[in-house]
């Protein structure tokens, strides 16, 4: 019987900050757009409130 515990190991490449820096790019991205339509819409209720 072989072994399947028998891995290579995995060498260490720093690709992943590339990748993370992307993706936490377009998080705060859709997050500060979602926080000004947020703040837009709020303006909008109170001044039809207050109208």
């Amino acid at each position: 019987m072989k072994k399947t515990d028998d891995k290579k190991p995995v060498p260490s490449v720093s690709v992943t900050t590339s990748t993370g820096n992307s993706t936490n790019w377009r998080a705060w991205y859709w997050l500060v757009l979602g926080a000004l339509a947020v703040e837009i819409g709020f303006f909008a209720y109170l001044t039809r409130l207050f109208a």
